[in-house]
């Protein structure tokens, strides 16, 4: 009886989904089925798009890929394998998807109203290459522009600095124990060992050119990353990468 009910169904996608059979009428031999398991593809292909999501770095993307996976197991758990509804799966896919679709949909309302500079267009490209545009944004809104002159100290051995800094342009001296130990200059943070280890500076940072920085103070900053652990991570990534630079840049000590 189930079966002769199965072969009545109009609605082919629902059919598919709920025997996990795609049916195909033939004029000659009649009805003849092939099994495709549907049903165990959508439920394989939810926890898939969840397993890349957790591999994506890119926020938005790994939120797109969860909405999707969300829908395929609202799907798998609606149609489910034995025979009805998995109501409570179910229920809370949807609530995730609908919480997912609405920080996207955030997402790009924001994005829409960022308004970046050249200079900070050019930054986002190259030393923030890793945030997005809204992220970036957040952390430029709570820096500051300063051009310093030649001979300006930005960090004093020995002493925990107030601030964190971008070099946009110019050129740092770095001493210890008054002497010279390396030069940086464009895309570089200066005072970044001290505020990821929040000690104090292990070397002296001096301008050698008049210099164009970004500064963050310290203790702002710091409560704004505690509110955005996603832009305490980017902006750690960043400076990790700043200082895997600096290390292979230095000349070899033999």
């Amino acid at each position: 009886m189930y079966a002769n009910n199965r072969f009545k169904r109009t609605d082919v996608f629902s059919s598919i989904l709920t025997t996990g059979v795609l049916y195909f009428a033939n004029q000659d031999t009649g009805k003849h089925s092939m099994s495709i398991h549907l049903v165990s593809f959508v439920g394989h292909l939810a926890f898939f798009l969840t397993a890349i999501s957790f591999v994506v770095k890119d926020i938005v993307a790994l939120r797109i890929l969860a909405i999707f996976s969300s829908f395929a197991a609202i799907l798998y758990n609606y149609f489910h394998p034995m025979g009805s509804p998995d109501w409570l799966p179910l229920s809370w896919c949807f609530v995730f998807a609908l919480i997912n679709i609405w920080r996207v949909c955030q997402f790009y309302t924001e994005k829409y109203k960022v308004s970046l500079s050249d200079i900070e267009l050019e930054m986002l490209d190259t030393s923030f290459s890793n945030f997005n545009p809204v992220e970036f944004a957040k952390l430029i809104r709570a820096s500051h522009w300063e051009n310093v002159g030649i001979n300006t100290t930005l960090t004093t051995e020995k002493e925990i600095p107030q601030k964190l800094y971008f070099v946009q342009n110019g050129s740092i001296l770095v001493t210890r124990d008054n002497k010279e130990i390396a030069r940086t200059s464009d895309g570089t943070f200066i005072g970044e060992m001290s505020f990821i280890n929040n000690s104090c500076a292990s070397a002296t940072t001096t301008t050698l050119t008049p210099t164009k920085l970004v500064v963050w103070d310290r203790l702002a900053l710091n409560k704004l990353l505690s509110r955005n652990p996603t832009l305490s991570i980017l902006l750690k990534h960043s400076i990790s990468v700043d200082l895997t630079k600096k290390i292979t840049e230095q000349p070899d000590p033999r």
